[in-house]
């Protein structure tokens, strides 16, 4: 199973937008009751810009702990951990695998296993 697009430190942008469009959401939603003031929004935006880089950061290190090993089986593991971090969602998910199936032509998540990977409590 070799990788099909070059390596790179950077992620696709498609997932990058992604992440950053969920992510904003969530924590506007999750800070909806406070006042808005100005204090909120500069402490939305902290709490949304960390959680960006950190997903980055681990999505980043995710990808390459598979391009190492080539193990399906530690990929869900860290699928299915990376999926309890606060504000990860189905689209977050849908979109990482969407880029780790296209990454690698010989990657085969089962229907059972993708529907377990994008099961999330409301």
């Amino acid at each position: 199973m070799k990788a099909t697009l070059q390596k790179s430190n950077n992620l696709p942008p498609e997932i990058i937008s992604t992440i950053e469009r969920e992510l904003k959401l969530f924590y506007f939603n999750a800070f909806k009751r406070r006042s808005k003031n100005l204090l909120t929004l500069e402490l939305i935006k902290e709490c949304y810009t960390d959680q960006i880089e950190y997903f980055t950061t681990h999505i980043l290190e995710l990808i390459s702990k598979f391009d190492r090993k080539l193990i399906k089986e530690e990929l869900l593991k860290d699928l299915f951990d990376f999926k309890k971090n606060e504000g990860c969602n189905k689209k977050i998910l849908e979109t990482l695998i969407l880029h780790l199936g296209e990454r690698y032509d010989k990657l085969q998540i089962t229907p059972s296993e993708l529907k377990s990977l994008l099961l999330f409590e409301d």
